[in-house]
């Protein structure tokens, strides 16, 4: 018993093999912060999927003082015959909110009752107008 015990503390002293990020799929990794405030990070998988990032501060005006932010990412989806199709999303973060871009995203289909409503505003409009003259 106390053979089989030296036996495995050997085998578990043993020295290790070393991995480096490549072997976890990690191809690039970086990061950067600036003295200003602005900073620049980003990482690329081997599945592959990616993002890179830029930011910086920004004086919105005499009190407000944010970050502004744009970047992009990417991965792997699968279209609707279950391809592998790469899709890449185009992003800014401002004082305007969280605006993405992208040919992945879904558009809105086109109003189709926009023609009429806009004939109704121009009709009541004209009507207000008529009754404050």
């Amino acid at each position: 018993m106390l053979v089989l015990a030296a036996l495995l503390a050997v085998a578990a002293g043993r020295p290790q093999e070393l991995k480096t990020p490549e072997d976890y799929g990690l191809l690039r990794s970086s990061s950067v912060t600036n003295e200003d405030g602005s900073f620049q990070y980003g990482y690329e998988t081997s599945d592959p999927s990616s993002q890179d990032v830029a930011g910086q501060v920004k004086q919105f005006d005499e009190e407000k003082v944010g970050t502004v932010q744009q970047g992009s990412y990417t991965f792997t989806a699968q279209d609707e015959n279950g391809n592998d199709v790469q899709v890449r999303v185009d992003w800014v973060a401002d004082e305007n909110g969280f605006q993405a871009q992208s040919d992945a995203l879904p558009q809105a289909p086109a109003d189709p009752n926009a023609e009429a409503q806009a004939a109704a505003l121009a009709k009541f409009s004209q009507i207000e107008a008529e009754k404050n003259q």
